[in-house]
C-alpha cells in the first residue's frame, strides 16, 4: 500500500509496517501495516517481536506537535 494511502486509511495512529518499496534515498514508498495502533508504546512492544533483519519502520499519520522536538530514526543493520 502506498504511504500516502495509509496516511489516509489510519488517520492520526501509529503504524508498525513492513517496507515494500523506497526510492534512492530510503525514504519509504510502500509498505504493509504489521500494527495499527493509538498508543506508541504498542507499536514499539509489539518491535520487540519482529524478527531480527526484518525491513521495517514506524510512522505517526497525524501532525508533528508545533512546540518541542520530533525526529525518528532510520537504521539499515545487517546481521
Amino acid at each position: 500500500m502506498k504511504i500516502t494511502d495509509l496516511k489516509k486509511k489510519y488517520k492520526n495512529k501509529w503504524l508498525l509496517v513492513k517496507i515494500i518499496k523506497e526510492n534512492k534515498i530510503n525514504q519509504i514508498l510502500e509498505a504493509k501495516p504489521l500494527l495499527v495502533s493509538d498508543e506508541r508504546q504498542k507499536i514499539y512492544e509489539y518491535l520487540t517481536k519482529v524478527k531480527k533483519g526484518s525491513h521495517v519502520a514506524t510512522i505517526y499519520t497525524g501532525e508533528a506537535p508545533k512546540k518541542g522536538l520530533v525526529f525518528t530514526f532510520y537504521v539499515k543493520l545487517k546481521i
